[in-house]
């Protein structure tokens, strides 16, 4: 009988799946450090942040070029997102359902207040600026679309903490809270009295926490099953408005975030409106 014949792997035999998927991963590691910090990076840079070789990101970062995901400074020869990225993203925008059911009604509350809007979500443990619409007292506070703040440095932030479930509500709780400015509560016992307290009155208040000068005042965003899904806030300069003077903007976002949650399914909004005549809780309480 003929003997057995071993066969050896040709040289460009396809490698397991396995390999695949980790040099993916690898791939996606370096693309996702752009998400976040310094707008250009070098190869050095992020094979630090990364823990690979210079090599490797080299190698992944022409991938990315070629793909029109990455481009270089050719001056620097830094890396930073491209077009295409923004393509990419924007698609997010387009079709999220969120975004589309907030997007008008951010205009008509601009219109109505004259102040700017945002609309921000969770985000692991941050909450994430996601759209902005700027109004005429727009203050220029360095935290643009696509922003990312810890959750529980940020009205928006302890309003949507507020009503999570307990068990991921004291999970975030639990985190450290980078001192953003002098003005920036950081104690833990503090931040879990703002998000009880923003559970009792349906929103949250923040005065130079973020940004010196920047003032916030954020309700939050259901879906169907009364789930929590985001935050909508008006921001204004922090002198510009006194603590006596907010209730008649927190009554404006919340028929506004009313009108967005039954857009997403959520057919009673689980916050009462502050009473037309009533003022905010006193500054002290939030500080």
């Amino acid at each position: 009988m003929p003997k057995s014949i071993k066969v050896q792997a040709v040289a460009d035999e396809p490698a397991p799946q396995n390999e695949y998927m980790k040099s993916l991963r690898t791939g996606l590691r370096v693309l996702l450090e752009f998400e976040a910090g310094p707008r250009d990076l070098g190869v050095t840079e992020l094979a630090k942040r990364c823990g690979l070789s210079k090599s490797q990101v080299a190698k992944i970062l022409s991938a990315l070029v070629d793909s029109g995901l990455v481009a270089q400074d050719p001056q620097t020869r830094t890396y930073h997102v491209s077009q295409r990225s923004y393509l990419l993203g924007s698609r997010f925008t387009t079709h999220d359902p969120l975004c589309q059911a907030a997007t008008p009604v951010m205009r008509d509350l601009l219109n109505r207040t004259g102040h700017s809007v945002r609309l921000s979500i969770p985000h692991g443990e941050q909450s994430l600026y996601l759209i902005g619409l700027e109004g005429p007292y727009f203050i220029d506070t360095g935290w643009h679309s696509g922003n990312c703040v810890p959750i529980g440095a940020s009205s928006a932030g302890r309003v949507m903490m507020a009503f999570m479930a307990p068990a991921e509500r004291e999970r975030l709780l639990a985190l450290p809270v980078p001192p953003l400015t002098s003005d920036t509560v950081c104690d833990h016992s503090k931040i879990e009295s703002m998000v009880t307290q923003a559970r009792e009155s349906g929103y949250a208040v923040q005065r130079n926490e973020t940004t010196i000068g920047l003032g916030v005042i954020s309700v939050p965003l259901f879906k169907s099953d009364q789930q929590i899904v985001g935050a909508l806030g008006i921001a204004f300069p922090a002198h510009y408005l006194k603590a006596s003077e907010e209730g008649p903007l927190i009554t404006a976002l919340h028929d506004a975030a009313r009108s967005i949650s039954q857009r997403l399914g959520c057919a009673v909004y689980p916050v009462r409106t502050l009473p037309q005549g009533l003022h905010a809780a006193p500054a002290k309480a939030r500080r």
